[in-house]
C-alpha cells in the first residue's frame, strides 16, 4: 500500500532544498556586483536576507526569459553556474572570517528556529494525510487543484505554458500570471520531482521572501537603527497575526450551523491573513516581495545619487517589477497605481533626476515583460460562465458586502438605490475594523507619531503613507470581475497589509519591550496597551485556528463530525475515494506518455481531485474548459455536450463509435470513476472495453486508433 503522506513529506523536503539553488545565488551575486545598501560590508545575516529577497524578485523573470528564448536546459545551466560562482566566492571569504560560530547572535538563532517552525507548518499543513486507505487533502486543495496542473503545464510545455484544461484544437497559452509556475517547474526539470511537492515547497520560500524583506525595510526604508535585530524578529513574528476574523467567523458558525473550511470565508471580500495568503496563493505574496524589493531599491535614489549606484538601483527595481507583473497582475496593478502617482508627485516637485530613474525602471520592466504582455493581450477572454464574469479587469465600485447590505436593507425597509449605495461606506469601514484589527490600532498610533512631532516627514515616511493611502483607496473603490471573485480586491490589499506590518514592528517593540520611567512622555496609556495586546492575541489565535481548520476539515467532514459547507471534496466517503483516485492517477501517469490526452468526466465534484493528481492534458477540464485562463468559450460550448455525454448519458452514447469520437478530440485514455453514471451501467463502455488498469474507484480505458501509439503497453 502506498503511503502518500511519507511520499509528500520526502518530496517536499527535497524540493525545499533544491529551491535554494534558485532563491539564493542570484540575489547574492547581484548584491556583490551592485553593493546596494553596502552589501559587501554587511553582516552574514543581512547578506542572506538580501540574497533571498532579491532572488525571489529576479529569478522569475530570468527563468521565464531564458526558458522562453532557449530551453529549460539552458535555464538550469545558468542557475547552476550562478550557484557555482556563489560557492566559490563564499569559499574565498572563509579565510577572512574569525571563528565561524563566534558571531551568531540570539536573534539569528531565534530566526533560525522560526524558519524551522515555518518549514514544519508548511509540511504538515499541505501534505496529504493518509489514514489507512483514506486520504485527506488540506482545504487549500480547492485552489491547488488548479495551480498544480499549471505547474505540470509549465514543466511539460515550457514557456509560455499552455492551458491544461483546454485541449480543443491548438491549446491556448496560459493567461494572467504563470511566472511562479515556471519557477516551480525548475526542480521538476532538474530532479524529476512532482508538481505538488514543488508547489508546496514554494510556499515555504515565498514565506522566506516576505520575511527577508521586513528587516531590510526596517533598516533601509524606515531607518530603524536602535534594537534593529529585535524589531526584525518582531516584524517577522507579526506575520502570524491577522485581524479579528475569528469573531465574525464564530458568529457565522453559530448562526448558520455551517463549518467553512477557511476562516476568511465569513465575508466575500476577504483581507486574508498572512499565513492564509502564503499557503493559498504563494505567487501573490512573491509578487508583493518583488514590488517591495523594487521599491526599496528605487527609493534609495535622490537628486544627489551618483550614476553607478543609480544604474544598479534601476536595474534591480526593473527586474523586480518585471517579475512582479508575471507573478500577480493584481498585486502589481495596485502597486503600479501608487508608482504612477508618486512619479507625478516627483515631477511636480521638480525632482527630474529621480523621475528619470523611476521612468527608466518602469520602462525596463515593460521591456522585459513585453513577450508576456503580448500573450496577455493577444486574444480576448471569453468566459461565458455567467453574466459579467470576465468583462472587465478593473472597474470603479465600492468594495461591497452584499449579504450584510441585503440584511440591513431588508431589516430597515430601505428602497432608495442611492441610500443603498451610501450604506456601503459605513459597512466597509466596520468590516475593515474586523479585518485589520490589531493593525488598525497600529495605523492610528503611527499617525499620531508622525503628526505630533511637528517636524516634516522624511521621504520614506511620506512614501509609506502615500503607498498605504493610495492602495487602500484603490482597493476600496476598484473591483475586478475577471473571475468569479474580486481577486483584485483580495490580492491587491497585500500592499496595504505590508505597510501596516512594517509600521507595527517598531510600535510593538516600543510598547511591549522598551522599559520606560514613570515620567516618560512617550509612555503608552494602559488602555491602548491593553487594546493592542487583546487584538494581537485574537490575531494570533485566528491564524492558529485557520491552520487547524484547513488541516482538519477533510477528516472531520468525512467522518460526519461537522456539517459541510462545500462540495469540492466530492460525495460521501470521499476520503477513501481520494486515496484510490491518487493511487489510480499515479499508475496512469506511469503508464502514459507526457503528451497523452486524458479525458475524465468534466461534470461533478470529483473534478477537483482529478485536477490535483492528473499530470496529463485534458480536452475539457470542467464545464467552462477553464477558458478564463485561456481559450475560446465558444469552442468549449460546442464540444462540451459530446464529452459530457460520454460519462453522463450511457444510453445516448451506447451506439457511438467511441474510438472515432476519441480520435476527433485526440483523446487516448478515458477515465471513469465510481460516481459517473456510466459506471453504474454494466453494459457501458466502462465495462465492455478492455482497461489499462482499474481500482475500486476508477478505471482507465484506452480509446481511439492512436491509443496504442501514445499509451505505453
Amino acid at each position: 500500500m502506498h503511503n502518500f503522506t511519507v511520499a509528500d513529506l520526502i518530496q517536499t523536503t527535497l524540493a525545499t532544498f533544491v529551491f535554494a539553488l534558485f532563491f539564493v545565488p542570484p540575489g547574492y551575486l547581484l548584491g556583490l556586483a551592485s553593493n546596494a545598501f553596502g552589501f559587501r560590508r554587511s553582516s552574514a545575516a543581512e547578506k542572506l536576507l538580501f540574497s533571498v529577497a532579491f532572488s525571489i524578485s529576479t529569478t522569475p523573470i530570468l527563468a521565464v526569459l531564458l526558458t522562453r528564448g532557449f530551453s529549460y536546459k539552458i535555464t538550469l545551466a545558468f542557475f547552476l553556474l550562478l550557484g557555482l560562482i556563489s560557492v566559490s566566492t563564499l569559499i574565498r571569504e572563509v579565510p577572512r572570517l574569525s571563528t565561524p560560530t563566534s558571531g551568531v547572535r540570539r536573534s539569528t538563532t531565534v530566526l533560525a528556529c522560526m524558519m524551522l517552525a515555518w518549514f514544519l507548518v508548511v509540511q504538515f499543513s499541505l501534505a496529504d494525510l493518509q489514514v489507512g486507505h483514506r486520504l485527506y487533502v488540506s482545504y487549500v486543495a480547492y485552489d491547488h487543484s488548479v495551480r498544480t496542473p499549471f505547474v505540470w503545464a509549465a514543466s511539460r510545455n515550457g514557456v509560455p505554458p499552455l492551458n491544461p484544461f483546454f485541449g480543443l484544437g491548438n491549446i491556448p497559452v496560459l493567461r494572467y500570471y504563470y511566472y511562479w509556475y515556471v519557477v516551480c517547474a525548475l526542480p521538476m526539470q532538474l530532479f524529476g520531482l512532482g508538481a505538488k511537492a514543488c508547489l508546496d515547497a514554494s510556499v515555504f520560500w515565498s514565506g522566506l521572501g516576505i520575511a527577508s524583506t521586513i528587516p531590510l525595510f526596517l533598516k533601509h526604508f524606515l531607518r530603524e537603527t536602535e534594537h534593529l535585530r529585535r524589531k526584525s524578529v518582531v516584524g517577522i513574528a507579526l506575520l502570524t497575526v491577522t485581524g479579528l476574523d475569528l469573531l465574525p467567523y464564530a458568529a457565522v458558525v453559530s448562526i448558520y450551523h455551517l463549518f467553512p473550511g477557511d476562516m476568511e470565508w465569513w465575508e466575500p471580500n476577504q483581507v486574508a491573513s498572512w499565513m492564509g495568503s502564503l499557503v493559498w496563493v504563494p505567487h501573490h505574496v512573491a509578487a508583493l516581495t518583488a514590488c517591495m524589493a523594487g521599491l526599496l531599491a528605487i527609493s534609495a535614489i535622490d537628486e544627489e545619487t551618483q550614476l553607478r549606484p543609480a544604474i544598479w538601483a534601476v536595474l534591480l527595481s526593473g527586474l523586480a517589477f518585471a517579475s512582479a507583473a508575471g507573478l500577480s497582475v493584481y498585486v502589481t496593478f495596485t502597486f503600479a497605481i501608487f508608482a504612477v502617482c508618486w512619479a507625478v508627485w516627483e515631477l511636480l516637485r521638480g525632482r527630474v533626476k529621480t523621475l528619470i530613474a523611476y521612468v527608466t525602471a518602469g520602462a525596463l520592466s515593460l521591456l522585459l515583460s513585453w513577450p508576456y504582455l503580448i500573450d496577455l493581450l493577444s486574444k480576448r477572454v471569453e468566459t461565458g460562465l455567467k453574466p459579467g464574469v470576465g468583462d472587465q479587469f478593473a472597474f470603479f465600485a465600492i468594495r461591497d458586502y452584499p449579504e450584510v447590505l441585503t440584511y440591513i436593507v431588508h431589516l430597515a425597509g430601505i428602497h432608495s438605490s442611492l441610500l443603498i449605495e451610501l450604506l456601503k461606506v459605513p459597512i466597509l469601514l466596520i468590516v475593515y475594523v474586523l479585518e485589520f484589527g490589531f493593525f488598525l490600532l497600529v495605523m492610528g498610533l503611527r499617525l499620531r507619531q508622525d503628526t505630533s512631532s511637528g517636524a516634516s516627514l522624511k521621504k520614506q515616511q511620506r512614501m509609506a503613507w502615500a503607498l498605504f493611502a493610495i492602495c487602500l483607496l484603490t482597493m476600496s473603490t476598484v473591483q475586478s470581475n475577471s473571475t468569479n471573485s474580486n481577486d483584485l480586491g483580495f490580492r491587491g490589499i497585500l500592499v496595504v497589509q505590508f505597510v501596516l506590518l512594517i509600521w507595527a514592528a517598531p510600535i510593538v517593540d516600543d510598547v511591549f519591550f522598551v522599559k520606560r520611567g514613570a515620567g516618560d512622555k512617550r509612555s503608552i496609556t494602559p488602555w491602548i496597551k491593553a487594546s493592542l495586546f487583546i487584538t494581537l492575541l485574537l490575531g494570533v489565535a485566528g491564524t492558529a485556528y485557520q491552520f487547524v481548520a484547513l488541516r482538519c476539515y477533510s477528516p472531520m467532514a468525512d467522518h460526519g463530525k461537522i456539517r459541510r459547507s462545500e462540495r469540492f471534496l466530492g460525495h460521501a466517503g470521499f476520503g477513501e475515494r481520494t486515496y484510490w483516485l491518487r493511487e489510480g492517477y499515479s499508475r496512469l501517469n506511469d503508464l502514459t506518455a507526457s503528451t497523452t490526452f486524458v479525458q475524465y468526466n468534466p461534470v461533478g465534484d470529483q473534478v477537483y481531485m482529478t485536477h490535483l493528481y492528473s499530470t496529463r492534458q485534458a480536452v475539457i477540464g470542467d464545464e467552462g474548459c477553464a477558458s478564463v485562463f485561456g481559450g475560446e468559450i465558444s469552442k468549449c460550448k460546442k464540444a462540451f455536450p459530446y464529452v459530457a455525454s460520454i460519462f453522463n448519458s450511457p444510453d445516448a452514447v451506447r451506439n457511438w463509435n467511441l474510438d472515432a469520437v476519441c480520435d476527433a478530440f485526440h483523446v487516448s485514455v478515458l477515465v471513469a470513476t465510481d460516481v459517473d453514471p456510466v459506471w453504474q451501467d454494466p453494459n457501458s463502455w466502462v465495462w465492455t472495453r478492455r482497461d489499462l488498469f482499474s481500482n475500486p474507484a476508477m478505471r482507465a480505458i484506452p480509446c481511439g486508433t492512436v491509443a496504442n501509439s501514445s499509451v505505453a503497453q
